[in-house]
């Protein structure tokens, strides 16, 4: 998930939550469905669970540029140490 549309599904997913909440507040006055308030509900749940796999894509991403920066951090200490020690003149 990028960043730019992580607020614009957050948002999607508020207003359904808003709108579903409305309708029941107004339940004396429009009647929905099971079939429907389970069709919003499940249309809600899918949207979390493919929300939850792109974070989880993103993080196993960073997880990978982290250990890349440390691979690579480690390999410049070793030169700098190497070079303070004196085993970098020979």
């Amino acid at each position: 998930m990028t960043q730019a549309n992580e607020p614009d599904d957050i948002d999607r997913v508020n207003r359904e939550l808003r709108g579903v909440n409305r309708r029941l507040d107004r339940l004396e006055y429009t009647q929905i469905s099971p079939q429907e308030f389970s069709s919003v509900l499940d249309r809600i749940y899918e949207e979390i669970a493919e929300s939850r796999s792109e974070m989880r894509s993103e993080i196993l991403a960073l997880n990978s540029k982290i250990d890349n920066l440390g691979t690579e951090l480690n390999g410049k200490i070793d030169i700098i140490i190497r070079r303070l020690s004196g085993e970098g003149n020979l």
